[in-house]
Formats: C-alpha cells, sequence, structure tokens
C-alpha cells in the first residue's frame, strides 16, 4: 500500500459487500435460531421457545458483530468464527425439512447463510481485508515510532 486511498473510494468500493455480509449473517440468525429451537426442542412451550430464540439471536448477533468490529480493524482471521457460524445455521437448518416448515422460511432460512458464505468469500470482500490489515500494519508502525521518540 504504497499511498493512502481516499476513504470515500474505499467506502464505495468495499462497503456494500461489508455490510451485505454483515446484513446476511443477522438475517441468517433471524431465519435459523427460532427454525432451530421449534425443530430440536419441539416440548418447549411457545413463551419458553420465543425467549430462548430471543437471548440465543442476541447472544449470536454480538458474535457477528464482534467478529465484523475485528475484521474492520484489520484482524482478517476474525472471518472464520462467521464461517463457522453461517455454515453451523445451514447445517441446523437443512435436516428441519423433516418437520415440514412453511417452504419459503425454510427457503430463506437456507438462502442467507448461502448469501453470506458467497460475499465473505467474494473478491471484493478479500481485498478489503487484505486493505483493512494493511492499514492496521502502518497504524502500529506509527504508534511504534512514537512510542520510541
Amino acid at each position: 500500500m504504497s499511498e493512502f486511498p481516499s476513504i470515500r473510494r474505499f467506502l464505495s468500493t468495499y462497503f456494500p459487500v461489508f455490510m451485505g455480509a454483515i446484513f446476511a449473517s443477522i438475517f441468517t440468525l433471524v431465519f435459523a435460531v427460532p427454525q432451530f429451537f421449534d425443530s430440536y426442542l419441539p416440548g418447549l412451550s411457545m413463551e419458553d421457545n420465543a425467549k430462548y430464540s430471543f437471548l440465543g439471536g442476541i447472544a449470536l448477533i454480538l458474535v457477528v458483530v464482534h467478529c465484523n468490529f475485528m475484521i474492520a480493524r484489520g484482524h482478517p482471521q476474525w472471518v472464520w468464527p462467521l464461517v463457522g457460524l453461517l455454515g453451523l445455521c445451514f447445517l441446523g437448518v437443512l435436516p428441519t425439512f423433516s418437520d415440514q416448515p412453511h417452504r419459503f422460511m425454510f427457503g430463506l432460512g437456507l438462502l442467507f447463510p448461502l448469501l453470506g458464505l458467497l460475499l465473505l468469500n467474494s473478491q471484493r470482500h478479500r481485498e478489503m481485508r487484505q486493505k483493512l490489515h494493511e492499514v492496521r500494519l502502518l497504524r502500529e508502525a506509527v504508534i511504534a515510532r512514537h512510542k520510541s521518540l
């Protein structure tokens, strides 16, 4: 990274794919977590199902937010927990077809994790992670130089 890119050009290039991956992850949780509790824990009352779905969804959304924050801070290895979470949601929703869920909800429960994985694996998201990593290394070098003065 020989020159400092303009923030406007950087955001116009990489922000849509970054936000798309975040929204795909959140919508994955919106459709997968309630379907998981409904299918795998059928003995729960509707009140408990809603409570556990809400609390589980909030906890997993905090994981998604933290992982994306760490990616934005220049740590590209934090994409792997997101990949694992999206893969688990896909694999958790897939066997629920035998419970005959609503087809539209089942389809969206499979579509969003695949879309999130596609966005995380896209060339633009990879480039963004690489550039954010380079910015982090530059920031650490500047901090180290100022501390040595």
